[in-house]
Formats: C-alpha cells, structure tokens, sequence
C-alpha cells in the first residue's frame, strides 16, 4: 500500500541491477505492483482465518509458498547473507530485505499447506535420508575449494578484472570468510544424521549431554536450504538465458571467468538436497521423540529385580546367583 502510494524502497524497479542478479519480478511500476501484492497479502490472510475451508483450500497455501520462495528471491538475496556475514552489510539491498521477508512467508505456507493436509499417526523415517544428507554435505566443497584458494593467492579460472579484485587483501578475506562459511555448514549439515544431532556430546560445557530440540535443528537448516535454493534457481535460469540468447560473453557467465560462476551452480542441488535432509531428519525425530530433558531412568538396585508381574512395579525377591 505504501509503494502504490509513492513511498520508497519499491524492490520491483531496478531492471539492470535485477536481471544481472537473475530476477523475475523486474521493472514493475510501482502503483500497479504495490496495489497487486497488496490484494494478494489480503487473500492470503482471508485464506489463513477460515479454517473450516482451508484443507480443501491448501492448494493455494502451496501456490503461495512456490512463488513466495522460487520467483521472488534472487542472487541479492543470497548476497546480502554474504555481506552480513563478512560483517561489511555495504551491498544489502531494500529488495533483498523484502526477499528475506516474502521467503519467511513462504516457509509459513508450505508449513501451513502441510499441517492442513497432514494425516494423524507417527511420521516414517525415510530410508533416504542418510544419503541425501551426505550429499548436503558435501555439495558445500564444489562452492568452497575454488575460494580457498583465491585466499591462498592461486586464482585459477579468472578473468584478469575478476583476479585483480579477488587478489587484494579484503578479497581474500571475503573469500576465506565464505569457503569457511561454505565448510562449517557443510559439517554442521552431518548432525542430521549423527547422534550429536540428537545429543549434544557430553564434553561440551554447560550444555554437553542435553537433548537437541527439534526446531534448533530444522529452523536454521530450512532458512539455508530456502535461500540457496532460491538463489540457485536464479543462477541455472540465468545462466540458460544466457546460453540460449548467446550473450554469454556479455554477462556474468564468460568462459574466461568460469570459476567465478561454476561453484554457484551448486546452489541449487545443494539448497535442495539440504531442504530433503532436513526433512528428513524432522521426520525421524518425530517418529521417535526423545524423552524431556528433566527425566532420569530409575535403575534397580544391584541387589534386587523388579517382578515383572507385579503391576505397581514393586522390587521382589533377591538377585539369583549361579
């Protein structure tokens, strides 16, 4: 409402800077845009509050998640977190806030779609899962070793204006920051399916021992996967776009500078592999929850058994020795 009245940070105008970054909702007028998404934010909520109607209508719920986080998002959304991270925040754009915000909606949705049409009983443990996780964690190398080693001086696979940015010392740091970033995830991603996953391990400090709640788990992993996953599909469309215009040369995709883009290309396989892992894993921790952390398991004395016909549970009779 405000963008279809004249006010700033309209996210939809800047053409140039949108198509670079691999956008679809580009060069919109801002009265025709903000008055359009705001009679679909409307819908959305006179969706959201009839439940009488809403498990027949979740269809919708699932529309609105796949254009709220597969056509909104773009590489300026993925950017941003690469800003934040390196700590500068110089390139964070207003579209990229708007982004982060429509993919948080988007989460919402499917979670929406999917608790509405969800069938009661325990969730099955996908027999998959093991092996998507595994490949969630290793997809983060494809993006990461390129970069350690511009950190490292050996910029291989560059242009000479791409080499000559990467070379000075705040592009080696932005680099090292992101193969770590790329790393650490990487081996985070593991936990899925290990038992520090579901445990912390004992000799961590004040928290070693206790249970991994659910959501401190999928939360952060569904915002990853979403957002590389957004930012992927921007990358394999722009890239095609590229190839079948034959304007290759004339964008980001030269030839010359192919290890600047190949490794962004593993967005998308990783951000989806990553998204199947943790739902996997939510999946797993549903079918077998793990007890409050405030329960202990009582054991018998040494000394005694518990009949196991008695109902109360009482300690009878005397351990039998050989």
């Amino acid at each position: 409402m405000l963008w279809a009245a004249g006010g700033p940070c309209f996210p939809l105008g800047d053409a140039d800077r949108a198509i670079r970054m691999g956008a679809i909702l580009t060069g919109l007028s801002p009265v025709a845009a903000g008055s359009g998404i705001a009679v679909l934010g409307l819908a959305g909520v006179a969706l959201a509050v009839l439940p009488a109607w809403w498990p027949r209508l979740r269809i919708l719920g699932w529309a609105a998640a796949a254009v709220l986080l597969l056509v909104v998002p773009d590489g300026r959304l993925l950017l941003a977190v690469g800003e934040l991270l390196v700590l500068h925040g110089e390139r964070v754009e207003a579209a990229a806030v708007w982004q982060a915000w429509c993919t948080a909606g988007g989460v919402l949705w499917a979670g929406a779609a999917h608790a509405a049409g969800r069938r009661r009983g325990r969730a099955a443990d996908p027999r998959w899962g093991r092996r998507v996780t595994l490949l969630a964690a290793a997809a983060p190398l494809v993006y990461a070793v390129p970069r350690m080693l511009w950190a490292l001086g050996l910029p291989f696979g560059l242009a000479p204006e791409t080499e000559a940015i990467v070379s000075t010392p705040t592009g080696r740091t932005r680099e090292l920051a992101f193969a770590a970033a790329a790393v650490v995830g990487g081996m985070l991603t593991l936990g899925l399916i290990q038992r520090w996953g579901t445990r912390l391990p004992a000799w961590l400090p004040l928290l070693g021992g206790r249970w991994v709640p659910r959501w401190a788990a999928t939360v952060p992993a569904t915002t990853v996967a979403v957002i590389l996953t957004g930012a992927g599909v921007t990358m394999w469309r722009a890239s095609a776009a590229a190839v079948l215009t034959g304007r290759a040369s004339d964008t980001a995709f030269d030839a010359a500078d192919w290890a600047a883009w190949a490794g962004n290309l593993a967005w998308l396989p990783w951000g989806a592999a990553l998204g199947l892992a943790t739902w996997a894993y939510h999946r797993r921790r549903a079918a077998h929850p793990v007890p409050p952390t405030h329960e202990r398991v009582s054991r018998p004395h040494p000394g005694r058994v518990i009949s196991e016909d008695s109902s109360d549970g009482a300690r009878t009779g005397p351990t039998a020795t050989a």
